[in-house]
């Protein structure tokens, strides 16, 4: 896994950073802050005009605009009014972080020379993904690679692609001669989006926010040409080379990084969809001309994007939402089983519906395992005979296990893996429900099977989706429940007793079974489910969430009362 920590959007935010944290320590006077704020301003309607093209970003900065209206209106008004003036340049400064961080980093930003404030930043946005991919059970990676750790060995990357012929220098700064490489008969460019050569727009994206002045396009021998290494101007974390003091280009990185952990030749390569081009593409075209080959990757696996409610995410939209956020809504394995039931490639919406879905799953998988422990309790003797249905619940079984295996074999296919899954979980609790004798290894095999694919796609199953009850539930409550459900069982047989002289007592007795179930026994995480003409069913279950089971269906039982009474 490669860390980019030294890049041009890091380099810019940890200055703007630095410059604003040491603005406010300064504590200036409202007055002051109003007049840097209005300064600001100009720079900022520059901005505006420049992203008129991108609608989200121009929406953004049209809202930090109005933020800074706001704030400093409301500071007219106080200092009119004769109010803590002070207080409210305190709040227009907060409002107009984003304003006149631009601003100071225009003016001071060459003046930062302290290269640690640069590590500080990503070191602390790698953590944070570091402790979020541990919440997700995301396994971490056998190898994690830092630029900033490996600079030493892009220099020496980037002179082979030169050495190659593929390369040039130019006033400190190494580009990659696209034109070069692409004349050359066992090479070409743009592989993953041939009809992206030439888009300017895209690849001065990928040059980055500190690279894309006339001084850089002039430095190049094409406008399609990109950079390997880049001249470090005052304000930005240099390292020492052949060519002058400089950092990597963005796309290098990647390259030398895997090349120097994997070598010329690489299986699979996963990444964003929206990075096919240039960064993938360039990738490619510097590593091919550094090794001398005609294919680095053999297989790219391009992820789809994530949409929030139908909608691209994006701060401007206020949709925005990150990992953390999501876990305060979801557990991990709800989150897991949502991209599972959609095809990785494919774009992902997140919503409501989304996570219903996930909820509504593992639920069933939850309900599975739990079944299929109560059965093995109520029916200690099961029969090992193979009738007609057991042959035809064993040919769904083989049917699964072999439809699993043909989906995950083509492209990873989660979401049809998950439907083959959901369609045996149906056929087998059909076939205990149909049953009064069970094979209860036959249906231990299948739940073992459900519960072995579930772990291998990395979902956190609780002891009630393993169909596991704890040791001290199984030696000590189980058997309670055990008593009181045979009290209750014959406390119904009376009550449907046809003895009329007794109507209001049976009244009673039924009301005192439904206590038993709906009253005494949930605060315990308990559920009891009746069973037309077999015993009950026992199942340990999360006490809160049969008290939301429960609470829901009295509420729909209240509705479907009141709907009677209207």
């Amino acid at each position: 896994q490669n860390v980019t920590d030294i890049d041009d959007k890091i380099i810019k935010r940890a200055r703007t950073n630095y410059l604003f944290d040491n603005y406010k320590k300064e504590q200036r006077s409202a007055e002051a802050i109003a007049e840097d704020v209005m300064a600001a301003m100009g720079l900022h309607q520059d901005r505006i005009a420049a992203a008129a093209t991108d609608p989200d970003k121009h929406k953004m900065l049209l809202e930090q605009l109005n933020k800074v209206h706001v704030s400093a209106a409301a500071l007219q008004q106080v200092r009119a009014a004769g109010g803590k003036v002070q207080e409210a340049g305190e709040q227009l400064l907060t409002s107009a972080e984003a304003v006149l961080g631009e601003w100071l980093d225009r003016e001071k930003g060459s003046t930062v020379t302290d290269n640690s404030l640069f590590m500080d930043l990503p070191r602390r946005f790698e953590q944070e993904y570091n402790d979020d991919m541990a919440r997700l059970n995301v396994l971490p990676p056998d190898v994690v690679t830092r630029v900033s750790e490996y600079v030493p060995e892009i220099v020496r990357f980037v002179q082979q692609i030169i050495d190659n012929g593929y390369a040039y220098d130019s006033n400190g700064s190494v580009y990659f001669d696209v034109a070069k490489f692409d004349a050359q008969p066992n090479h070409y460019y743009a592989k993953l989006v041939p009809e992206a050569y030439g888009n300017q727009s895209a690849l001065q994206e990928g040059e980055g926010d500190l690279s894309v002045g006339a001084d850089t396009l002039s430095e190049k021998r094409s406008p399609n040409d990109f950079a390997l290494w880049k001249n470090s101007k005052p304000g930005e974390p240099a390292w020492p080379s052949p060519w002058g003091q400089g950092r990597p280009g963005w796309h290098i990185e990647c390259s030398a990084m895997a090349g120097e952990i994997l070598g010329s030749k690489i299986d699979i390569h996963s990444g964003g969809v929206d990075l096919k081009f240039p960064h993938h593409d360039n990738e490619l075209a510097q590593s091919e001309a550094h090794y001398q080959c005609q294919q680095w990757i053999s297989y790219f696996l391009h992820t789809g994007h994530l949409h929030i409610d139908g909608c691209k995410m994006s701060k401007s939209l206020k949709n925005f939402i990150s990992i953390g956020d999501a876990l305060k809504d979801n557990t991990a394995a709800q989150l897991r089983v949502a991209f599972l039931l959609h095809q990785w490639k494919d774009t992902l919406d997140y919503s409501s519906n989304t996570m219903e879905g996930a909820r509504q799953y593992l639920k069933m998988v939850s309900e599975f395992g739990l079944t299929v422990c109560d059965l093995s309790r109520r029916c200690p003797n099961s029969s090992n005979v193979w009738t007609n249905n057991e042959r035809l619940l064993n040919t769904a079984f083989d049917g699964a296990r072999s439809s699993v295996h043909k989906a995950l074999c083509d492209n990873i296919d989660t979401r049809s893996s998950l439907d083959h899954l959901r369609d045996l979980i149906s056929e087998a609790n059909k076939y205990m429900n149909a049953n009064t004798k069970v094979n209860e290894q036959l249906v231990r095999n299948i739940h073992a099977f459900v519960k072995r694919i579930l772990t291998t796609f990395g979902v956190p199953l609780s002891n009630n989706d393993n169909g596991q009850q704890s040791a001290e539930g199984s030696s000590l409550l189980v058997p309670l429940c055990q008593v009181v459900a045979d009290v209750r069982e014959q406390l119904r047989s009376l009550a449907r007793e046809d003895t009329t002289d007794v109507k209001q007592l049976q009244v009673k007795q039924l009301q005192l079974c439904d206590d038993i179930r709906d009253v005494l026994l949930p605060p315990l995480g308990v559920r009891l489910e009746d069973k037309e003409g077999r015993p009950p069913s026992i199942k340990l279950v999360d006490p809160d969430e049969l008290r939301k089971e429960i609470e829901a269906k009295k509420a729909a039982e209240e509705a479907k009362r009141a709907e009677k009474q209207k």
